[in-house]
């Protein structure tokens, strides 16, 4: 409930770093079939340029949109963070992380796309969303009663990559993403970006995420020191749950309007 991720929000020490960080799709976008339509709105990158203006907060998306693609979408004061590809690149301020494997991965994702166009031909509604290091295939236009049929083919095409190791599969909200068979994920960005706040900051901070993804479940099991919340209802590991989009828009509001950090 809303009432309660404030009330745990109120409850961290007001000298110590806040750290907000949030999935996109789902969470500070509506879902659209298409991956390219969703945009930050105005209102709500305001939101968020607010917060980060608060002494000691840090603001950053973790995504599993590649960073350039989520600095167009969605532009943060300068200094916030942007983790893509579900933690294998980081950027904050002109610093740039990628996981040193991340480059070799094209390749067998180029082969991939090529393999994936089958799943359109036999579900035209079906989306290939290509990350140039990872691709994922959406089927949420697909209409209800054929799209385990659209996964389960996308899955018979990777079968060789995934199987071969050279790729790993991971599912999302009627996604699935075929990345480089790379041990990382969005806890992992979340800890990374954690510890250079403590750096910079010359203290720890304590975590907000909000997602509402299944692979953000990997970030609210990371969260040692913070709140973890679910947007939406499901089986979780997060503390606390939203409703929805409209919930995260009145948090957001309302941390601008505390004006305590």
């Amino acid at each position: 409930m809303l009432a309660d991720v404030q009330q745990a929000i109120e409850a961290l020490p007001l000298d110590e770093p806040l750290i907000v960080l949030a999935d996109f799709d789902g969470t500070l976008a509506e879902f659209h079939p298409n991956p390219a339509a969703p945009m930050l709105t105005a209102v709500r990158r305001e939101w968020l340029r607010d917060i980060a203006a608060h002494p000691l907060t840090e603001v950053g998306i973790v995504s599993g949109r590649r960073v350039p693609d989520l600095r167009r979408r969605a532009p943060l004061a300068p200094g916030g963070y942007y983790a893509g590809l579900h933690g294998m690149e980081i950027e904050q301020g002109g610093r740039r992380w990628q996981h040193p494997d991340l480059d070799r991965a094209r390749a067998h994702v180029t082969d991939l796309i090529a393999q994936l166009e089958r799943v359109v031909d036999a579900f035209p509604a079906a989306i290939i969303e290509d990350k140039a290091a990872s691709v994922a295939i959406h089927v949420r236009g697909v209409a209800y009663e054929h799209r385990a049929a659209a996964l389960a083919l996308a899955d018979s095409c990777a079968e060789p990559w995934v199987a071969g190791g050279q790729l790993r599969r991971l599912e999302g909200s009627l996604v699935i993403e075929y990345l480089p068979n790379i041990s990382c994920h969005k806890g992992d960005a979340v800890e990374w970006i954690a510890h250079d706040v403590e750096e910079r900051l010359g203290a720890p901070g304590w975590v907000l995420f909000m997602g509402d993804d299944v692979t953000d479940e990997d970030a609210f099991r990371a969260i040692t020191r913070g709140i973890s919340v679910l947007v939406g209802s499901r089986p979780t590991a997060a503390q606390h749950e939203l409703d929805g989009i409209a919930d995260v828009d009145t948090l957001l509001r309302w941390l601008t309007a505390r004006r305590l950090y």
